[in-house]
């Protein structure tokens, strides 16, 4: 059992995560994070997600949160400033952009506020709702002027993005970091880039010791900010090869049963909410 008084700081992914199969919050973990601020506990997300995207579901928890974006290239304080920001060499962004990718790959990259893409792609169909952050239509090519926080490859067949992956790790491994958020979600940050760097930073910035915070995350791009941390908590539905290169974290339920609202919920002794348990929504 985790000793509750140093316990300063709790981090969650989100999709696969917080997050349900639906993608959405349910009750339980709702009122889960927002009782943490009474146990004097900040609480983050860290998400592969746009900062947009992810202020959006930092407004559905109601909660004041630290953000740590687009895998750690973007980083949010509660009043939704930018406090820190990783740019790519727009260079090596243009030549991504001309690798030969196969039918059924498509090529995203996030800029300032806008994700963006050339061709329609249905591989987060099932991630967004009505009113959601969505992408925006243009010619990849035509936004190098601007600073570019991340790229990514997608596809249904995850089998189409390791080739990418090796083209990427070769020839550009200098200048990028790769990850998979997702089987079938190949991302491309700035060197140097990732959750627990991210994470690193900014609870300095919070006066909070990397022992005295906890994290949940399934994904690869979560296996620096689980290695960091005091505690880092594998979800059961987490990425195969993320449980066999972090064999000694601690594993707890699936996201589709609210695991980390009830893993919280069972380190803090959080009584209100024991006593009237709320469904899932």
């Amino acid at each position: 059992m985790e000793n509750t008084k140093r316990i300063k700081a709790v981090i969650s992914d989100l999709d696969g995560t917080l997050l349900n199969q639906h993608h959405t919050l349910s009750e339980l973990s709702k009122e889960t994070i927002k009782v943490l601020k009474d146990h004097g506990v900040q609480f983050l997300i860290a998400t592969g997600r746009h900062h947009c995207d992810a202020k959006k579901i930092r407004e559905r928890l109601d909660v004041e949160a630290f953000i740590i974006a687009a895998n750690g290239a973007t980083v949010l304080n509660p009043a939704g400033e930018i406090i820190h920001q990783a740019v790519m060499n727009p260079e090596v962004v243009a030549r991504l952009l001309e690798l030969e990718i196969g039918e059924g790959v498509f090529k995203n990259i996030y800029q300032e506020d806008h994700w963006m893409v050339e061709v329609i792609d249905r591989v987060f169909e099932d991630y967004y709702q009505e009113g959601d952050f969505v992408y925006t239509l243009c010619k990849l090519k035509e936004q190098l002027s601007k600073p570019i926080n991340k790229m990514f490859f997608t596809s249904r067949d995850h089998d189409l993005l390791i080739p990418i992956e090796k083209q990427v790790l070769e020839n550009y491994g200098d200048y990028v970091d790769v990850t998979f958020s997702m089987p079938q979600c190949l991302e491309i940050m700035p060197k140097g880039t990732n959750k627990g760097q991210a994470l690193t930073e900014t609870l300095k910035h919070l006066g909070i010791t990397l022992d005295e915070s906890v994290a949940f995350g399934d994904g690869m791009n979560d296996f620096e900010m689980l290695s960091v941390v005091g505690t880092g908590y594998l979800m059961a539905n987490a990425n195969d090869q993320l449980k066999m290169r972090l064999p000694n974290n601690p594993q707890i339920g699936h996201h589709a049963e609210d695991a980390v609202a009830k893993k919280i919920i069972e380190i803090f002794s959080i009584e209100s909410i024991k006593k009237d348990p709320l469904s899932a929504s």
